[in-house]
Order: C-alpha cells, then structure tokens, then sequence
C-alpha cells in the first residue's frame, strides 16, 4: 500500500510517498481502507520535530474515513464493507479514566499519526473501540474532516467550557478547521456568537456558518475593543482561544469580569507573556484543554447526521500530493479543513 511518511524531520520535502505492506488486522482489530484524510496541525508540527514523542519513521495523519476491509479475532459489531470514521484517540480501556470514558485523562493515551503510524495511507489497523459508524449522508472526504474538529470544538466549548444556551462566546480565528467548526457548535448550543477572522471573505463565510457578529482582525487588530464594543463594555461570557501566542492577551481582555477562556493549540507560539492582572482584577478563569472524550462523540453525532453541523472542506489533494496539502494548510486565505484522497 502507499503511504506518506518521514523519516526525518524538516520542510515538505522530507513528506514521502512509499509502497510498505499492508497491515494485518490482529485480535481486537478492525482494517479499514482509508478513502480519505483529515490533515491538522499536529502533522506540520510532527514532522518539523516539534513534537518529542513521536517516533521516527512515522506516518502522518491524525484522522481519516473508509470502510472495513477485514476484522481481527474477537471483534463485534464491525463487518467487512461498513463505512467507518476514526476515532484518534487510542487508550489502555483498563484504567479508572477509560472505565468513566474520560479519555483525555488515560495515562497511557496515544494518538493516530502522532505516537505510531497515521492515516496518511490506504490502509490502517485500530483497535475497534476507535472505530465509529459513519452517519448517513457525509461522503468520506467531509466525514474525515468531521471527528477531530467537531470533538475538539464540543469538549472545549461543552465539556470544559460549560457554555451554556444564552451566553456569549468568542471564536479567535474562526478561518480554522476547529475555530470554524466551534462557530457551529455553539451556535447548536444556543450561544451568540462573535468570531474573528482576517478577510472580507472569510467574513461573510464564518457569517454563513452562524455567527452572529465578526470582526476583521486586521482592519481591528485590538480585538478585544471591537469586543467590548459589541457587548456594552462587558465582554463576552466564554473565549475559545487556539491561536496561542499572537492572540492569548487580547482574547483574556475580551471576556467579562468572571468570564472564562477556554485554550487548546497554539500555532502562533505555546509561549506567551501575559498580564497577570488582567486575570486576577477581573477574575478570569483560564481553562486548559487537551483531546476529548468518547461519550462526547455520541452527543454530537446526531447533529453531524441531521446537517446542524456541516464540516467545511477548503481542499481536497491526491495521497502523492501529501506535502503541497501540508502547504495548503497555511496559505493565508484558506478556510476549513484541507483533506487527502487516499484511494489510488
């Protein structure tokens, strides 16, 4: 089978597209034939070295959608030509964390395409407890755009924001696969929405998506103002921060007193200089977030299903097209999530 791997870390170029045999699927297993994959961050940050634990060679690739192929001894529930997503998150299903479905907090948790062999490929072999019945109506490419963006946006903004319907929430930089989708998912969690983003278009596109207010950040580049502004001099209830480094100050000053911010990636820069009172004066509730949890992703399946979430797909590319994709992901003007074809 062909897939796209590193060997060692750098630029695109070191993206390259090999024959390695197909997996077989062991006990416990499911073989999925991957028709598409979801690209992230994570996979541009992998293969620039920035991430210690992956391994090396590694093939890249967090999420992805296809079908099964074959079944390992002892599985249920799965047959051979059912439409699949992944669910990237892999754990010891042995501790207390698993037990409860509190993935996030596995001390053994693992992640496709970042601690072993990812998705950039036709094929893949998983536990089947990371196996989830595609819903009816997505085709692969949007399907493996969906998982990661949709349980990343709902464990942020539900789970550990605990948004609530009425409330205010901002979205910095809602051009991204999971700002863009988190604009949706608050909206069907009945908040107002007030997002940033950086050109007209994407205005009028992160618009289209249910925001209620948006604001060019670079036409207002004091966000925080434009903000206060639109919510009487009070900011808002809830912030959903990913942008890290360029944004964390200006995102902490747009909520309210009592307020809370909600951060998960930091593109721009995992490190920040802040202003403490700016937290402690207006008591801010700062909240880290890291993966999701497998009972979130039956909560927001339905909606997946029914079109009340609508994954957004910027591009799609060919598998041997893997690093101009990795590319696409920081061209200025794109908006949602870029996708590989993985089926020849």
């Amino acid at each position: 089978m062909k897939v796209g791997r590193i060997s060692a870390f750098g630029g695109p170029e070191v993206l390259e597209i090999l024959e390695v045999p197909t997996p077989r699927p062991a006990t416990g297993e499911v073989l999925v034939k991957l028709h598409a994959a979801g690209l992230n961050r994570a996979d541009l940050n992998i293969r620039e070295g920035r991430f210690a634990e992956a391994p090396l060679p590694i093939v890249l690739g967090v999420e992805g959608a296809g079908e099964v192929a074959a079944v390992g001894d002892g599985v249920t529930g799965f047959a051979i030509g059912d439409r699949v997503v992944i669910n990237p998150m892999v754990v010891c299903d042995e501790c207390e964390a698993c037990a409860a479905g509190r993935d996030s907090e596995c001390p053994r948790l693992q992640v496709v395409g970042e601690h072993f062999d990812g998705t950039y490929a036709e094929y893949i072999a998983l536990p089947a407890r990371n196996m989830i019945a595609a819903p009816e109506g997505l085709g692969y490419e949007a399907l493996a755009a969906s998982i990661v963006a949709y349980m990343t946006a709902w464990h942020m903004l539900k789970t550990r924001g605990q948004l609530l319907e009425g409330e205010t929430v901002l979205i910095v930089g809602a051009g991204s696969g999971v700002a863009s989708a988190a604009v949706q998912v608050a909206k069907a969690l009945g908040a107002t929405v007030i997002a940033t983003t950086s050109t007209e278009q994407k205005e009028q596109q992160v618009r289209a998506l249910g925001a209620d207010e948006v604001i060019n950040y670079r036409a207002e580049p004091d966000f925080h103002e434009a903000v206060r502004k639109l919510t009487g001099g009070l900011g808002v209830d809830l912030v959903h921060e990913t942008v890290g480094r360029a944004t964390v100050g200006k995102s902490i000053l747009s909520a309210r007193h009592g307020g809370r911010l909600v951060g998960m990636g930091s593109h721009t820069g995992s490190v920040a200089e802040l202003d403490l009172w700016s937290i402690y004066r207006r008591e801010v509730t700062l909240i880290g977030c890291h993966t999701s949890n497998r009972p979130e992703i039956a909560e927001f399946l339905p909606l997946l299903a029914d079109g009340s979430l609508r994954p957004i797909v910027d591009s799609v590319f060919p598998l041997a097209d893997a690093a101009d994709a990795q590319e696409r992901l920081n061209a200025p003007d794109r908006f949602g999530r870029v996708v590989l074809s993985t089926t020849s």
